[in-house]
């Protein structure tokens, strides 16, 4: 079980906890909450009473919190329960919208300001990159939500539907994000003041983390959870 230190003490992560103890201990939790659209402040409730408020599965919520903090966290396959999957996928589409709505367009101001620094060439350059990078994530959500999200909201009159995109790899994300940071430490004039370079590479390893995470959550709770469902069915 994961624990935070809280005032000198362990206090077990659970949905038993207060919320204030989760978002103290843990303030890149906060994602979790912005992209689900939970309201604040909470008052002193626990996590379990502030699900129930949202009708969001307490259990589901402590499953991605766990994911979130730990990228090697794998959720137990008996914890599983197919009443997830809509959760699973509201999650999902909203950070979709996190990536699209927040993300993407923060990691763009820090670029501006790195640009305001550049040679007309090396503006061009990146911005090309990111406008490219941003249009490639933006058809991969894309093809998600055509291919595989608005399949699983009509599952139950789908089940011969084909999910196998769920087993294709996200390695492409992952390469493209790392190119620009590459780009970033290496193609860049020196005259780029660091502190700026450095705040713009703490966004871009930010996304590129958050994206893995992404990935693990449709692998190892998406797919799963969809064949829970297909094999309860088919029974």
């Amino acid at each position: 079980m994961n624990k935070i230190i809280h005032m000198g003490q362990l206090v077990p992560l659970s949905k038993e906890m207060k919320l204030f103890e989760l978002i103290d201990g843990y303030p890149q939790l906060l994602s979790i909450f912005s992209r689900l659209d939970i309201k604040l402040p909470f008052g002193d409730i626990s996590v379990e009473e502030m699900c129930e408020r949202e009708g969001f599965d307490a259990e589901l919520f402590m499953m991605l919190c766990n994911m979130h903090l730990e990228p090697e966290h794998r959720p137990v396959d008996k914890d599983l329960r197919v009443e997830m999957l809509g959760g699973v996928v509201a999650y999902l589409r909203s950070s979709h919208r996190y990536y699209t709505g927040y993300m993407l367009p923060h990691v763009a101001q820090h670029l501006e300001r790195v640009l305001e620094h550049c040679d007309a060439l090396s503006q061009r350059v990146l911005r090309s990159f990111y406008d490219d990078y941003v249009g490639f994530l933006a058809s991969h959500f894309d093809e998600e939500e055509r291919d595989i999200f608005s399949l699983i909201d009509n599952i139950a009159t789908s089940l011969d539907a084909n999910f196998s995109m769920l087993e294709a790899p996200h390695g492409d994300i992952d390469d493209r994000t790392n190119d620009i940071a590459s780009l970033v430490i290496k193609s860049l004039p020196e005259r780029v003041p660091t502190a700026l370079r450095c705040s713009l590479l703490d966004h871009i390893y930010m996304l590129r983390d958050d994206l893995r995470r992404h990935s693990v959550v449709e692998m190892m709770l998406l797919r799963p959870l969809v064949a829970k469902f297909q094999n309860s069915v088919q029974r």
